[in-house]
Parts: structure tokens; C-alpha cells; sequence
């Protein structure tokens, strides 16, 4: 049943502006039968039932395109246009029983997919599925042959594959350590981040298991539940530049439970899904900084919540609904500063599973961890428009005078296309645009660029989309 009253829509409409918003495309199932949804900008109501996709799917937005990875028992990918989300494009397996659990677009043709029941990284033409090359991930499996690797995160010209290595004989926990396996994209080949030990070593996690990953920077914020019930885990900080894992930034033991999901709103916060003894589901804010946990959101139902998205200044909460209250399924909206409620909740059809932004940009501004792993000082905003056609504006902010700056625009390999800014900035709010043209003022190419800030030592980056 549908509900949403006139006054919360009112609200959902009016809380963030619709300028600021991106298209909600919402993978939904009821565990047999799997749909779709979306949800426009500044709309109070999403369109249902779309296309029909596997019961145990998940989503991933690049350049125009949503990607559905359709898991174990259909293991394909199902490419649709954000124009057109009724009608694929294309669809291509990736092999009978390899269950894929994550796709990584690093250019239009050429793709990286995740294969859980497999111990290898597949690469693909993601226009046609055609089968480019395997990178052997074996190295990193436990006893019974296979590595669980999973969500995929990339930072620059390398991917960071989260590596489970679970016990499939002995219950499915964790054998002993945990990795992000890192990939060198140039080379399609494996990273050694420790030389003095024997074989390739990725980086290990100080607590095992992770489930999901937020990039920060050069920073990965890594989701780790352990072993369900035991509150050993929670949100760990790896440093890509050092190549190291920091440490548990927060604990379980202060969320109040088992972490199952996490979603960043910058460098420093973020909101957690949590799991208690009762596995009654809450969302919880969480702070890098000081390792502090907030009060639980409101408005929750307490039954499963599977995904968190941010988009802009929105946080939207995937809640499935409890058994005592079925009609509570669909998106809650938050603001994502505050975690006050926005609205919600929007009807889904089926429950909602997973939720894709459709957009390139970053979600939120995120800044570079200093020594200690926490930001300060530092802002790179979002630019505007995103997309663009003509110029966009990119505005960061500085809290120390004479800062040395640089502000650069990336292609996807991570190339200078133009030089924005050099040398010292005062403090304060300052805005750039760029005009679409290289440092040579020939006109770039449609797609998506990498906006790239270094102020004193620290660096953040955001994506912008040019479309003519």
C-alpha cells in the first residue's frame, strides 16, 4: 500500500532543491521475483515494476549507463540507458554459477566484474560482454579454494577488490585475515603492497569480513562485521597512499550491534545500518573523527534495511519493512547533514533492495585524511551544473591563508587535461569554472572528468559530467 501523505511530500520537495537531486534508480524484490523502480528528481512518487530483473540483484551507474548485476543463478549483467530504463540495451553472462557481485566501468570498453564463486576478476567489454582477460585472484583463497571477493572500490589508476576469505566448510566465517586486494589498471595485474613477504600481498584489514566500501580521497572507509555477534568490527580506515589499513575508526561496540552496511556523506561522516541481538535494523550516524555514534534515525521500521545512497545533500535509506509493519517498505529520505527526516516512505512495489544515484559526481565532497586519518580544513564542494554542456563551477573552501593550491581536471585514467589554478589561495570560499577545452584549448570529449584539489598537503577529487 502506498503511503505518503501531502504535507511529507511537500516537505521532500521543498527540504532539498530539485536542481540539487539525481534520478533514484531502485532494484526491488520480495526474494522470488525480482523488479525495478524509479524515482525523478523532486518527485514524491516512483514509477514501478520496469522491467523485471533477478530476485538477487544489484546496481552500479557509470556514464549514462545503469549496470544490473543479476547474481547467483542468473550471473549475467543487464545494461540499460538512464533514458530508457524499460529497455536494455544488452544483456551478457559472465559465466553459468560465477555469482557476480560488483561491476567497476573504467571506460566505455572496458569493465571489471566480480566473481564470488570464482577465485579471478573478469574483464569485459561492458558494450557486448565480450571477455577481454581474467586477472588470477587465487593466491588470496583459503582452504576451501576460494578468496570471496566481492565489492570493488577505485582510488586513482588502481582498484581495491574487499577480499572475505570465508570458511565455506566451517560456517562461513572469516579463516583468519581479511584483504583489499589491489589492482594496477594500466597493467591489469596484481599489486604487491608488502615485497618483503613471500608471494603477493594485498592489504590486510585489522578486522575481517568486510561488506562494504566508501572512498574517501586516497582514503577506503571499509565496512567490517567479523563474525555476526561478536561486535569485533565495524568502520576501518585504509590508506591507499601508504598502503595500510589504520585501524577500526569506529567500533561495534559503540554502534550497538553488528555493522551490515555504510555509506559516507564526506571525509569525515557517515551513517551505518546496524544489526542488534535481535537483528531489528537501525541507521545510525557515525563520526571518523572521534569515533562517535549518534542517536539511531528516525522513522525506521526496525525490519531489514539492505542499502544506504547518498546523493547531494539526500541520504536514502532502502528500508524493507518489518513484519509488524509491511506497509513501512519503501525510500526514506534524509537530509544528509542533520539526519533529519525528509520524507518517506516512497513506494517501491516490491520492497526496495538496492539503490543507484544516477549520477557520476561525487556524492558529497570529500576531503583527503591527514596524518591522523580526519580532515580539517578543507572542503571541495560540488560543482555545478553536473551535468554541464558550456562551463561548470567548482567551489572549494580553505580555513588558512596563503594555502598552496593546485586545481586540476583528470580524464578517467587519471591524465591532466587542464590546469586550473597554481599556487597560494587565501582563505575562504573560492569558485573555478571550467569551459569544457584542454590546457591547449581544444574541446575535451563528452564524458566524465575527474576535478582534482590539492591544498597543503591534503587532496580531494569529485567527478563532473560533460555532455554536448
Amino acid at each position: 500500500m502506498y503511503r505518503f501523505s501531502l504535507a511529507a511530500a511537500a516537505l521532500l520537495l521543498t527540504a532539498v532543491p530539485s536542481s540539487a537531486q539525481s534520478g533514484l534508480f531502485v532494484i526491488t524484490t520480495d526474494f522470488s521475483t525480482g523488479s525495478t523502480a524509479f524515482l525523478a528528481p523532486g518527485a514524491a512518487e516512483a514509477e514501478v515494476n520496469l522491467l523485471g530483473v533477478h530476485s538477487d540483484a544489484v546496481g552500479h551507474y557509470h556514464d549514462g549507463r545503469v549496470y544490473v548485476v543479476n547474481r547467483l543463478g542468473q550471473d549475467n549483467i543487464l545494461v540499460l540507458d538512464e533514458t530508457d530504463l524499460r529497455s536494455p540495451l544488452t544483456q551478457f553472462s559472465v559465466g553459468n554459477g560465477s555469482n557476480p557481485h560488483d561491476i567497476e566501468v573504467v571506460a566505455p570498453a572496458k569493465a571489471y566484474v566480480t566473481l564470488y564463486e570464482t577465485a579471478s576478476l573478469l574483464i569485459v567489454d561492458p558494450r557486448d560482454g565480450a571477455q577481454l582477460g581474467e586477472i588470477d585472484l587465487g593466491a588470496f583463497a583459503d582452504g576451501d579454494g576460494l578468496p570471496e571477493v566481492s565489492q570493488i572500490a577505485r582510488v586513482g589508476g588502481r582498484l581495491y577488490l574487499s577480499c572475505q576469505r570465508l570458511d565455506r566448510n566451517g560456517g562461513w566465517g572469516p579463516v583468519d585475515v581479511s584483504y583489499l586486494i589491489v589492482v594496477d589498471l594500466a597493467t591489469d595485474t596484481l599489486v604487491d603492497m608488502d615485497p618483503d613477504t613471500e608471494g603477493v600481498q594485498g592489504i590486510g584489514l585489522s578486522a575481517a569480513n568486510p561488506n562494504s566500501l566508501a572512498v574517501a580521497g586516497d582514503r577506503i572507509a571499509v565496512g567490517v562485521v567479523v563474525n555476526f555477534g561478536d561486535r569485533s568490527g565495524g568502520v576501518e580506515i585504509v590508506d591507499t597512499a601508504a598502503g595500510r589499513s589504520l585501524g577500526l575508526a569506529v567500533s561495534e561496540e559503540d554502534l550497538g550491534g553488528d555493522i551490515t552496511s555504510m555509506v559516507l556523506v564526506d571525509g569525515k561522516r557517515g551513517y551505518a545500518v546496524v544489526a542488534d541481538e535481535n537483528f531489528a535494523n537501525s541507521v545510525r550516524p557515525f563520526d571518523l573523527d572521534s569515533g562517535s555514534v549518534g542517536e539511531p534515525l528516525e522513522s525506521i521500521s526496525g525490519g531489514f534495511v539492505p542499502n544506504l545512497a547518498v546523493d547531494g545533500g539526500r541520504l536514502i535509506v532502502a528500508d524493507r519493512g518489518s513484519w509488524d509493519d509491511p506497509d513501512a517498505a519503501g525510500l526514506k529520505l534524509y537530509d544528509a547533514a542533520t539526519g533529519a527526516f525528509l520524507g518517506g516512505p516512497v513506494s517501491t512495489g516490491l520492497p526496495p533492495m538496492h539503490v543507484v544515484v544516477l549520477s557520476d559526481a561525487a556524492p558529497t565532497a570529500v576531503e583527503e585524511v591527514a596524518g591522523s586519518g580526519r580532515p580539517q580544513g578543507f572542503a571541495l564542494e560540488a560543482a555545478w551544473p553536473n551535468p554541464f554542456n558550456a562551463s561548470v563551477h567548482i567551489p572549494f573552501a580553505l580555513s588558512l591563508a596563503d594555502t598552496p593550491v593546485e586545481l586540476t581536471v583528470r580524464d578517467l585514467l587519471g591524465r591532466t587535461v587542464r590546469t586550473l589554478a597554481v599556487g597560494p589561495a587565501a582563505a575562504g570560499r573560492h569558485v573555478w569554472s571550467w569551459d569544457g577545452r584542454d590546457d591547449a584549448g581544444e574541446p575535451v570529449g563528452n564524458g566524465a572528468y575527474l576535478v582534482h584539489l590539492r591544498a597543503g598537503g591534503r587532496q580531494a577529487a569529485g567527478k563532473v559530467m560533460l555532455i554536448k
